[in-house]
Order: structure tokens, then C-alpha cells, then sequence
């Protein structure tokens, strides 16, 4: 199928940018569209919350957004993306300078499946409370670990390498070892959880040396009730809608 991307990418409209979409460990920012320039391929978007810096690297990039499709379905469209630039002062219609990313962009535009690419970074709104259970002991987050991102197919986690002078237990997890997890999805600005979900999960990478204190564990979910991936899939989206409306704002 093909797409009219004159149709599509158009200023103001929200988009995802999916990082090494085709590895192991996809991941995703929010962002939204300054300019376009159909003549020269190349798109202006908004420096998204974890802005890119010189220093970004990838193997590959993606600039996605969601459109309508056949019987009131929805699909994702995606480009592939070169190169990018990065703009300190980007000149907004209102007067005002933002930092901004310039995108080269490659035809054609396609539909992108990435339903494990929406790694969530939590914030201080949407935030996820959770316990481990390994080696049948409990581990309870902001104590033995905290969630650093979440999706549909798994969680990243940042576990503190020593608890009370001693090493966190934690630290000695292994490379599919399985663990039960449980997660409590929490909109601040809501009176009772969004989620309260049990899950199975296989540890799938972990790097000791994160940080100087810090570990993190990659782990992917292998069971997950259809509910359950219904709530999660909600949470998620209503987090990136408040980052895109963010976004909006500051665009405005």
C-alpha cells in the first residue's frame, strides 16, 4: 500500500521516533512536527523529553505517526530517517526559539509494526510501583529496584547494586532467568490505581555497570492476561497523548 506522505507529516502533528526499531531493544520518544520540507526530505520536529544530543547514537531511525485506515481502523506510517541535525534557536510562528531536530528522511512511507518499540519512560505523573518475586523473596521498587520504562513486551529496570551496605540480591540475577513481577499503574492526577497486574518475565539483558551505584535489567514479559495487556496498552497511550499535548503547548 501506498502513502501520500504530503498527506501525513504535516506541522503539528504528533509522531513517535523509534530507535533501532528492527533489534532486540527497540525504543520510542514522543515529539511533534515544527516544518516539512517535501523538496529536500527533511522534517523539523521538536526536541522530544529525553532530548537527542550530540552524543545520540542508533542503528537505525524512524519517524512514525498513526492515520486512519479501512473499517475505522488505525495504522501506523513510518520513514526512515539518515541523518539528523540538531538546532539550538528554532524560530516558532510566535516569536519565541526552542531547540529542535532536523530529519533527513527516506521514501517510501510504509506501515510499521512497533508494538514493542513503546518503551514508556516514566514520569512524575504517570508513575509504576511494582514487586519481584526471585528465588521466593519479595523485592519491592523505590527499596530494591525502581521501573526505568516500561511497554507491551517488557520493562527496564535500574536496581541499586548495594542495599544497607550489603549487595542487593538483585545484582545477582542471571541472563532468562524467570521471575513473577507485579505492577501498579498510577495516574497522579487519579484517585485509585489504573492497574493493578500480575506478569511473568524472562530476564533478557542486564548491564552491571549502568552507573557507579546502579545496575539495569532488561526483562521481557511472557505472560500477560489480555485484560491486563488492554490496561497497559491504555496507560501507555495516555501517557504519550500527555506528552504530545506537552508538546502542543510549548508549540503554540
Amino acid at each position: 500500500m501506498g502513502f501520500d506522505i504530503n498527506k501525513i507529516f504535516l506541522p503539528s502533528v504528533g509522531v513517535d521516533i523509534i530507535f533501532n526499531m528492527n533489534s532486540l531493544a527497540p525504543y520510542s520518544r514522543s515529539s511533534i512536527i515544527y516544518d516539512v520540507d517535501f523538496k529536500n526530505q527533511t522534517i523539523t520536529i521538536a526536541q522530544p523529553l529525553i532530548p537527542f544530543s550530540k552524543n545520540t547514537s542508533f542503528k537505525e531511525l524512524h519517524l512514525t505517526t498513526i492515520i486512519p485506515g479501512k473499517n475505522k481502523r488505525k495504522m501506523r506510517v513510518g520513514i526512515e530517517c539518515s541523518h539528523l541535525n540538531l538546532i539550538d534557536q528554532y524560530a516558532l510562528a510566535n516569536n519565541t526559539n526552542v531547540a529542535a531536530v532536523l530529519l533527513k528522511y527516506e521514501l517510501p512511507a510504509k506501515e510499521t509494526n512497533i508494538r514493542s518499540a513503546f518503551r514508556l519512560p516514566l514520569s512524575t505523573k504517570y508513575i509504576i510501583k511494582g514487586k519481584i518475586l526471585y528465588h521466593n523473596l519479595e523485592y519491592h521498587s523505590s527499596r530494591d529496584f525502581s521501573i526505568r520504562d516500561i511497554s507491551l513486551t517488557g520493562l527496564g529496570l535500574t536496581v541499586p547494586k548495594k542495599r544497607n551496605n550489603t549487595l542487593n540480591p538483585l545484582m545477582e540475577i542471571k541472563i532468562n532467568e524467570e521471575i513473577k513481577v507485579g505492577i501498579i499503574l498510577i495516574n497522579m492526577n487519579q484517585d485509585k490505581p489504573a492497574g493493578n497486574i500480575p506478569l511473568k518475565a524472562q530476564v533478557k539483558r542486564i548491564n552491571p555497570a549502568y552507573s557507579d551505584t546502579h545496575g539495569l535489567v532488561g526483562i521481557k514479559i511472557t505472560t500477560l492476561k489480555r485484560n491486563d495487556e488492554n490496561i497497559l496498552n491504555k496507560f501507555i497511550h495516555d501517557a504519550q497523548i500527555e506528552e504530545l499535548k506537552r508538546l502542543s503547548r510549548r508549540h503554540l
